[in-house]
């Protein structure tokens, strides 16, 4: 009760001060009943850090369901999430995303331009910038628009702050290798192993193209922790008999050739190897 008597307290006597200022010229006039109603709106206006947080949680529950492939669940959610918070770039970026898996690239190229004008803006940071940025330059790789992808990669990887730098790496590396720059892939490759030295696609990727320089030791030496690892495919497994097969070394050939046997045996690689079509052959 004293607390409700102490707020209507405080309601009244901003109102006489507003009313002060009013015949004093230095504010404009306002009834104390419209004071009050102000401070009331201000009270219970969300703020914008909530809004966001709310938008947040909305577009995760929208990426797992990208991530489960149920598209029209994602987008659902990541619109839910925009009528939350109508500047949220991650939204629209991932509205780009599943409008690039459903082939429609002219939506998903408007949604990526969207969230990179919004998150250029404060309060996004730098880091949000470049998730943006990562998306928009896969999806211009996927469009064989190389130049302009290579570019969004790049401005991604030196944003301050950026902590998934091995995966734009990665992406580069990829996009360099279809436009046919296979030193400069190389390097894009190192540089992601250097930040993840676990990651199974640069490894398989340098091995391949260790492999495809007739430097099959060391493109062993690159796949063997990769095939040890439950982490190993069935490309990898292939790659690494060939290898195997190359540098004279049986034993190695029939532990990997068990493994992809049992691992993925309806898998393209192992038809190949029950075939015989060995890359030399």
């Amino acid at each position: 009760m004293n607390g409700r008597l102490g707020a209507l307290q405080l309601i009244k006597t901003g109102g006489l001060l507003a009313l002060v200022g009013c015949l004093l010229g230095l504010q404009a006039c306002h009834s104390p009943r419209q004071d009050a109603q102000a401070r009331l709106d201000a009270l219970t206006t969300p703020e914008p850090d909530a809004l966001r947080q709310r938008a947040m949680r909305r577009l995760a529950l929208a990426s797992a369901y990208f991530e489960q492939n149920q598209s029209d669940a994602a987008m659902q959610e990541a619109r839910a999430a925009l009528q939350i918070d109508p500047t949220y770039p991650q939204a629209f970026s991932l509205i780009g995303l599943i409008h690039q898996r459903a082939n429609a690239s002219v939506l998903a190229q408007q949604s990526f331009e969207q969230a990179l004008q919004l998150a250029s803006q404060p309060p996004s940071t730098s880091a949000d910038l470049a998730d943006v940025q990562h998306n928009y330059g896969w999806f211009l790789c996927q469009q064989d628009r190389f130049d302009m992808a290579q570019t969004q990669l790049m401005q991604a990887i030196a944003q301050p702050n950026y902590r998934q730098a091995g995966k734009s790496w990665m992406a580069l590396g990829v996009c360099q290798l279809r436009a046919g720059q296979k030193m400069q892939a190389r390097s894009s490759f190192e540089a992601a192993l250097a930040l993840e030295p676990a990651n199974p696609v640069v490894r398989y990727q340098l091995a391949v193209l260790d492999w495809q320089n007739n430097d099959a030791p060391r493109a062993q030496a690159m796949l063997g922790a990769l095939n040890s690892s439950t982490q190993a495919s069935a490309e990898s497994l292939w790659l690494g008999i060939q290898l195997a097969r190359a540098l004279a070394q049986p034993q190695e050939q029939r532990r990997l050739t068990q493994q992809l046997n049992q691992s993925f045996p309806n898998s393209t690689q192992a038809l190949a190897l029950a075939q015989g079509k060995f890359q030399d052959q």
